[in-house]
C-alpha cells in the first residue's frame, strides 16, 4: 500500500446505485405517509359515520293525560321527539302489573276496576312495527267515560306501562318504558 493514497472508509458505489439508494429512501418516506394518511381517513370516516347516526337519532317519550269534567278521558301517547324515524320493534302492555294481550283483555281488566254503570269507551292501537316520524304522536290507548261517581280516582289508579324497543334507521336501538326510563 502506498503512502500517498487516501485512505477509502467507504466502498465506492456507482452513481446507479447512490440513484436506486435514494429512490428506496423516497419509497419507505412515501409508503410512511401513505400508512399516516390512511389513518387519518379512517377516523375521519368513523366521525362522519358518528354524524349520520346522530342526524337520524330517534328519541320517544310516553306522556299520560287526563282530562275531567261533564265527561272525561285518559290518553295514553308516544311521541317521537329525536330528529330521525323510529321504528317500533316490540311494544308489550301491562295494566295494573297484569300484562295484557288484546283489546278484549284490556276491556275484561278495566270492567273488573270500573263500576256497572260506568260507560265508558276504550281504544287501542298496538304500535308494533309503527315507524313513528319525528315529532309525531300516535295515541296508543284512550278511555272515554261518561259521568260516573269516582273516576277521577279510578282512571288515576290505573297503571299502564308499555315496554317498548325501538330503533333508528342504522339498528341502534334503545329500551324506554312508562315509568320513562331508558335502558
Amino acid at each position: 500500500m502506498n503512502n500517498n493514497e487516501p485512505r477509502q472508509f467507504f466502498p465506492i458505489f456507482s452513481r446507479a446505485e447512490v440513484t436506486s439508494f435514494i429512490a428506496l429512501v423516497v419509497s419507505l418516506g412515501a409508503l410512511c405517509v401513505s400508512i399516516y394518511e390512511a389513518n387519518i381517513m379512517r377516523e375521519q370516516q368513523m366521525i362522519m359515520q358518528s354524524q349520520q347516526k346522530t342526524s337520524v337519532f330517534p328519541y320517544l317519550v310516553q306522556d299520560l293525560r287526563y282530562s275531567f269534567g261533564d265527561g272525561g278521558e285518559f290518553i295514553y301517547e308516544i311521541e317521537n321527539k329525536g330528529i330521525g324515524p323510529a321504528k317500533i320493534k316490540s311494544a308489550t302492555l301491562t295494566l295494573n302489573k297484569k300484562p295484557v294481550n288484546s283489546l278484549v283483555e284490556i276491556k275484561n281488566e278495566l270492567d273488573k276496576i270500573f263500576p256497572e254503570e260506568a260507560d265508558y269507551g276504550l281504544s287501542l292501537s298496538s304500535p308494533n312495527g309503527f315507524f313513528i316520524s319525528p315529532k309525531e304522536k300516535i295515541v296508543a290507548i284512550k278511555i272515554t267515560y261518561k259521568k260516573f261517581k269516582n273516576s277521577m280516582d279510578l282512571i288515576r289508579n290505573l297503571t299502564f306501562k308499555y315496554d317498548i324497543i325501538y330503533c333508528s334507521i342504522f339498528d341502534d336501538c334503545w329500551d324506554i318504558n312508562a315509568d320513562n326510563k331508558e335502558d
